[in-house]
């Protein structure tokens, strides 16, 4: 338990419905929590990007292996499954990033296949996941990857530089909510209480960016996030106090906060 006659607050910032577990565990514990979701998911919806989206999903049964990058990828995904594929195809390659992705996929997709789901749960990374031997031996394998609408390309070029041929699924688009700077500005920061966390890079320049259009400056409050690529950004973004999770997973990152405030008095 967080022990204070003041409790820590913390900026929770994660989309509207992912936010409200965070804030639960952030409150079992002990914390104040500040709601401002950072990041919101829309889903694609010009003609151009539909059109892309149904393709992939008519040809589905024509890649060798599927990555999913997030909970939102496969709830996506299938989605569209849904409508065109009555019966997915069996014994398609799942491939996760994090757990909770994983899950996703066993619950949405196995039960209609004979496949099986590998997933990347330590690091929870792209760089994790190309490690796996399971993504080892992909030359002129057909891999499917379904995301949002841009973000990292380490892991097709990774699978492009051992022989794959790569194609996306870009199925949303992460904004930052229009509220989000009203709220952010509408609040006062404590030096000595507040702290921030953010669950990725994206969540990262989206919270720089409210805070510029906010008039804010936060970079001295401590930030909690997910891992080194995470913090090495918000290092260049001027951040001076870091809380580095070992990944983006919510026990990780109650951990991680935890023995911060513990070691901080």
């Amino acid at each position: 338990m967080v022990k204070s006659e003041q409790p820590w607050r913390v900026l929770a910032s994660r989309p509207v419905q992912q936010n409200k577990a965070w804030v639960a565990h952030l409150k079992g514990v002990g914390f104040a929590t500040l709601e401002v979701p950072l990041l919101e998911i829309v889903t694609a919806t010009t003609p151009e990007q539909l059109q892309a989206i149904k393709q992939i999903i008519l040809d589905f049964d024509q890649f060798d292996g599927v990555i999913f990058v997030s909970q939102n990828a496969v709830q996506h995904t299938w989605a569209w499954l849904d409508q065109y594929w009555p019966q997915l195809p069996t014994a398609m390659n799942y491939f996760a990033v994090g757990q909770k992705t994983a899950c996703e996929i066993t619950k949405l997709l196995l039960p209609q296949s004979t496949g099986g789901v590998t997933a990347a749960v330590e690091a929870m990374n792209s760089e994790e996941l190309l490690s796996l031997d399971a993504l080892q031996q992909v030359e002129n394998k057909k891999i499917l990857i379904c995301r949002g609408i841009g973000g990292r390309t380490t892991l097709a070029e990774q699978l492009q530089a051992r022989g794959a041929r790569v194609s996306y699924c870009e199925l949303y688009e992460r904004a930052l909510p229009k509220s989000a700077i009203s709220e952010l500005a509408a609040n006062k920061f404590s030096d000595e209480r507040d702290l921030l966390s953010v669950f990725s890079g994206e969540t990262l320049e989206n919270l720089v960016q409210a805070m510029r259009l906010a008039e804010l400056s936060l970079q001295h409050l401590p930030l909690l996030v997910p891992g080194e690529r995470v913090a090495a950004a918000a290092r260049v973004a001027g951040f001076q106090q870091l809380i580095i999770a070992r990944n983006a997973s919510e026990p990780e990152m109650l951990a991680a906060l935890t023995q911060f405030i513990q070691t901080s008095g």
